[in-house]
């Protein structure tokens, strides 16, 4: 069952429409299982709206991105295919409305928040 205080995970994804499923079902927590949607960005219109920025050579390929990489296969995860701009960084956004009221970056293209960080909706 879903934890209602969890707001709505929406994934914006570099990919056509439909493109997208498995990395939405792959990448949403356990705590919000079956709720998830995605976003098809293949033009990087809202990448763009929201600043996220791209990384360089030690991004995404430094220690902590292989370190991060490492975790990842440790717990089954593996790099699929391609799918829009490798170079992106990691971006959390929390949005009421039209408001961002809050915003992670990540530092290099294995980072990931820690999920207890991300602001819980006041909603029920």
């Amino acid at each position: 069952m879903r934890d209602p205080s969890i707001p709505r995970i929406v994934f914006v994804v570099m990919a056509a429409a439909g493109d997208g499923e498995r990395y939405v079902d792959a990448h949403t927590p356990s705590e919000a299982a079956g709720t998830a949607a995605g976003i098809a960005d293949p033009d990087k219109v809202l990448h763009r709206a929201f600043g996220v920025p791209r990384g360089g050579w030690r991004e995404m390929f430094g220690l902590r991105a292989w370190a991060a990489g490492v975790r990842a296969t440790v717990r089954g995860k593996t790099i699929g295919a391609k799918v829009g701009d490798g170079w992106t960084l990691p971006t959390w956004v929390v949005l009421d409305g039209a408001e961002v009221t809050w915003r992670w970056t990540g530092t290099h293209a294995g980072d990931r928040p820690d999920f207890g960080e991300v602001p819980r909706s006041t909603a029920a």
